[in-house]
């Protein structure tokens, strides 16, 4: 291999990654908001800052490798493997891209466990080219009781569309909305509106990036019942038991 041939840091430090399994997961809680109760758990991917300072920076790295699906996987496998840890009763949420979704390794991976409860949280990672065969695998999803999510509700156009192609279980509200909510009655009455969305789909409403006490008390009073966030738990380990309410 010539020195023109070799791969940058980042495409090495990707390969490095998924060569080793050097990737671990942090675990954030998912919380009725009225009493702090945990209904489930979002697996994070983390890496070793010898190969990347943040998960955003590794996933573009991958990306742009065209390993991009290969490291979704590996976090996806790494999650599963604590699928036996999670508390009783609380499901495990997933991270995925549209082009994770649609490579058959995944879907073998999710049906495989799909007895334990899971949620696919569909991300904008890669943007949507044909929602008839995404539809096809949310249907397989679905039938074999696999929840399927939208993430960063709010967040574009793009999004929107993908809630009306897809027509969710759950819809996570973006943490733009979330943050600052209790001060702005822009986001107020946008966030109502998802909320009566969801609502009238019969999809649950997840506010995201919860950081204050304000905001928390403000997404209750709007009637949003499920939440997680910086106020609530950050990302980490998986604790010995429920967390305690927060009320």
């Amino acid at each position: 291999m010539t020195v023109a041939q070799l791969p940058s840091p980042a495409t090495q430090a990707v390969r490095d990654v998924l060569r080793e399994r050097a990737l671990q997961i942090a675990f954030q809680p998912i919380v009725q908001l009225e009493d702090g109760r945990v209904n489930g758990y979002e697996a994070l991917a983390r890496f070793d800052r010898r190969h990347f300072a943040n998960p955003a920076e590794a996933f573009a790295a991958a990306e742009s490798a065209g390993l991009g699906v290969d490291l979704e996987i590996l976090a996806i496998d790494q999650a599963l493997l604590r699928l036996g840890d999670l508390p009783h009763g609380a499901w495990l949420s997933l991270n995925a891209s549209v082009d994770a979704l649609l490579d058959p390794r995944t879907i073998s991976l999710l049906l495989a466990h799909a007895r334990h409860g899971l949620t696919v949280e569909l991300t904008e990672r890669t943007p949507v080219a044909d929602y008839t065969a995404l539809r096809e695998v949310m249907d397989l999803l679905r039938a074999a009781s696999i929840k399927v999510a939208i993430d960063d509700a709010g967040s574009g156009f793009a999004n929107l569309t993908q809630i009306l192609q897809i027509q969710p279980d759950i819809i996570k509200l973006d943490i733009f909305l979330t943050r600052d909510i209790d001060q702005d009655p822009v986001r107020i009455a946008l966030a109502r509106a998802l909320f009566t969305f969801a609502e009238s789909i019969g999809a649950m409403l997840v506010a995201e990036g919860i950081e204050t006490y304000s905001e928390h008390a403000q997404l209750m009073a709007l009637g949003v019942r499920h939440g997680q966030g910086y106020y609530i738990a950050k990302p980490g380990p998986l604790p010995s038991r429920h967390i305690e309410p927060l009320l």
